[in-house]
């Protein structure tokens, strides 16, 4: 019996469960990855605040 579901969707379905595994693993990169953003724009911030209060310290220490 060959019915009308063996051409266009099982050809669609093999398509996208061929990439259904990928979905796991990009899930897993993604989220190492905006760790790691977070992580790096957490120091920057603490670098930067750092560099202003030195800077704010190096003008007050020349006023007086």
């Amino acid at each position: 019996m060959n019915t009308f579901w063996t051409s266009r969707i099982s050809r669609a379905a093999a398509k996208y469960g061929e990439a259904a595994p990928t979905a796991t693993v990009c899930c897993n990169a993604c989220r190492t990855c905006v760790q790691t953003n977070l992580i790096s724009l957490a120091f920057a911030g603490a670098i930067g605040m750092g560099a202003g209060v030195a800077r704010i310290a190096r003008r007050l220490s020349k006023h007086s």
